[in-house]
């Protein structure tokens, strides 16, 4: 809380409303290192070629609670994506947002089915088409480079394909563009 203090000043003014913030999930994972005798087979291979032995934890939490609703518990070597899946019991209207290891595609377009909204970072490789440029609005923060909607090309031969959005934004404290996905055309 005293992090919170110190920096309020600084902070965004575009803070979502309670009802937002109680609609919001994030989704996380994290490896936990393990003996590796114990646990040789479900380690992940590292660029080194060493195996590491450890589970993974992937995590939602509600934020407006501030506590995990969901946590399961994986190979270390299982990938993010695959994740994705168990997330089915969110509310339509809900809003979660994850890294862009949890790419799915096809999982996004259920989600977009569902009517739940998700938030997550562009990956680099991703195959798209911008469709329609939206005018930012001159109360947008200066970071804010680009609002598009875009079809995102996937799946067998990359013929499948997902409506999102595209917000580009210029981090100039840390000199990084960020590229972030919605299906949420709206906020």
């Amino acid at each position: 809380m005293s992090v919170y203090r110190e920096h309020v000043s600084t902070l965004a003014d575009s803070r979502l409303s309670d009802a937002d913030l109680r609609r919001l999930y994030l989704m996380d994972s994290t490896t936990i290192s393990l003996f590796k005798d114990i646990l040789k087979g479900v380690g992940r291979n590292t660029k080194e070629g060493k195996k590491k032995g450890g589970i993974k934890a992937h995590t939602i939490i509600k934020a407006s609670e501030n506590v995990p609703c969901l946590i399961r518990y994986s190979e270390a070597a299982r990938h993010d994506h695959l994740f994705l899946k168990e997330v089915f019991s969110l509310a339509a209207g809900s809003i979660i947002t994850f890294d862009k290891g949890y790419v799915d595609y096809a999982q996004y377009e259920a989600f977009s089915a569902s009517g739940i909204w998700y938030v997550t970072r562009l990956k680099d490789n991703a195959i798209y088409e911008a469709r329609k440029e939206f005018d930012i609005p001159d109360n947008a923060h200066s970071g804010v480079l680009k609002d598009e909607e875009i079809i995102l090309y996937h799946g067998l031969n990359k013929r499948q394909e997902h409506r999102a959005r595209r917000i580009a934004y210029w981090d100039s404290e840390n000199g990084r563009l960020f590229e972030f996905i919605t299906n949420n055309f709206e906020l």
